[in-house]
């Protein structure tokens, strides 16, 4: 089997996915298939929906392959279909009535989220902060995986998301209030 192991290696693999090579799809599916489902999972309200993600994303990515210019990495341009795939299916999913009558978390908290101290943060893991994520109403979610996770700035994700600068400014601190709360919130109950 064809593996993936160097830059040149990767151009070649990406070069035979390009002409067809059954192999070497294969082999970039088997080499960049768990990173990519943990972009999807990142934009996804479950697995299942990640999954599905996944799959468009790599059906588009062997599809436009040979558009790739090997000017930067192919993770990262792997990792931007991914990205879009994700954010088209949730524009989607947000389409239909269900998405309008769900009930969003909601945090009503007796303390100001701004006392978070180190060490309530140094009590959680890396798990548990993704879960808090995911908790997060989609839209703010989106926005908060994009800023603080991906580093895409606000022109970026605007124009992703096609909503303005301070539309995704207004989202990622709304995102962070409720994380805040929702931090306080499991720590608060651990504790009692």
């Amino acid at each position: 089997m064809v593996s993936a192991g160097t830059a040149e290696d990767i151009d070649v693999l990406i070069r035979k996915c390009a002409s067809g090579d059954e192999k070497a799809i294969k082999t970039v599916y088997k080499n960049y298939y768990g990173k990519m489902l943990n972009v999807c999972l990142k934009y996804a309200a479950n697995r299942e929906e990640a999954k599905d993600a996944l799959q468009e994303g790599f059906i588009s990515a062997f599809k436009n392959i040979g558009r790739f210019e090997f000017q930067g990495s192919f993770e990262g341009w792997l990792r931007r279909i991914m990205i879009n795939t994700s954010i088209n299916m949730l524009k989607k999913r947000m389409r239909g009535p269900e998405y309008f009558n769900r009930d969003l978390l909601t945090v009503t908290m007796q303390k100001d989220p701004s006392q978070i101290d180190d060490s309530i943060i140094a009590k959680i893991n890396a798990e548990e902060i993704l879960s808090y994520i995911q908790n997060l109403p989609p839209v703010y979610r989106i926005v908060f995986n994009l800023s603080a996770i991906e580093g895409y700035s606000h022109k970026e994700i605007a124009e992703m998301l096609n909503i303005t600068e301070s539309t995704s400014r207004a989202n990622l601190a709304k995102a962070r209030q409720k994380l805040q709360s929702i931090i306080l919130l499991s720590s608060s109950i651990i504790n009692t």
